[in-house]
C-alpha cells in the first residue's frame, strides 16, 4: 500500500510499541521521512534502522507490516555513502512509543542522499526540507563537500547539487 500520510507512520510506530516490549531505537528516512514533514507525495515503503537490530523486532516490524499492508525497509544510510559530519546531533524526535523511542533521521544526510540519486522526486524532497527549515542551503552545500571528500562519487554528488540548485533559481 502506498504511504501518502503522515499518519501511517505514526500507525506504524504505534503498533510497534504496543507489540515490542523491550527498549529499542528507530530512525525513519526516506520519502516518508519527508511525509512526516509535511511533504504531499506518496511512497512505496518506510525505509527504517533499528537499534538494536535483533531477530525479535524485525519479526515483529516485519508481522505489523503484512497486517497493516505498508512495505517496510530495513537500511543503513551510512552503507549507501558517508554521512555529514554531526548526523548523529541531528536526529530529530518523532516520539516515545511504548519502550520505542522513534527518530527522523538527520535532515542534512537524507537530503545528500537525495541529492546524490538525483531523482525526479529526491529533488522535490529536499525542496521541501529547505521550505519547512529543516536545513539551509549554506548548511546543505558544507554538507554535501564533507560527504564528497569521502566519497566514491563525489563528482556526481557535487554535479547534482550544482543541477539542484540551478532549480531553485528557475
Amino acid at each position: 500500500m502506498p504511504i501518502s500520510r503522515p499518519e501511517q507512520v505514526t500507525h506504524f510506530l504505534t503498533k510497534l510499541g504496543e507489540r515490542f516490549q523491550y527498549p529499542a531505537t528507530i530512525h525513519i528516512f526516506g520519502g516518508s521521512a519527508i511525509l512526516w514533514l509535511g511533504g504531499h507525495r506518496h511512497t512505496a515503503d518506510i525505509d527504517y534502522t533499528a537499534s538494536p537490530a535483533s531477530a525479535a523486532l524485525r519479526e515483529t516490524i516485519s508481522q505489523i507490516g503484512a497486517e497493516l499492508g505498508l512495505d517496510l525497509e530495513e537500511s543503513s544510510p551510512a552503507e549507501f555513502m558517508p554521512l555529514p559530519a554531526g548526523a548523529d546531533s541531528r536526529h530529530e524526535l518523532i516520539g516515545t512509543f511504548g519502550k520505542i523511542q522513534a527518530y527522523l533521521f538527520d535532515p542534512y544526510s537524507i537530503a545528500v542522499m537525495k541529492i546524490d540519486r538525483a531523482f525526479e522526486t529526491d529533488m522535490e524532497d529536499v525542496g521541501v526540507l529547505l521550505s519547512a527549515g529543516r536545513i539551509d542551503l549554506k548548511s546543505l552545500e558544507q554538507a554535501i563537500e564533507d560527504v564528497a571528500v569521502r566519497y566514491d562519487e563525489p563528482v556526481k554528488l557535487r554535479r547534482n547539487f550544482d543541477e539542484f540548485k540551478r532549480g531553485l533559481t528557475q
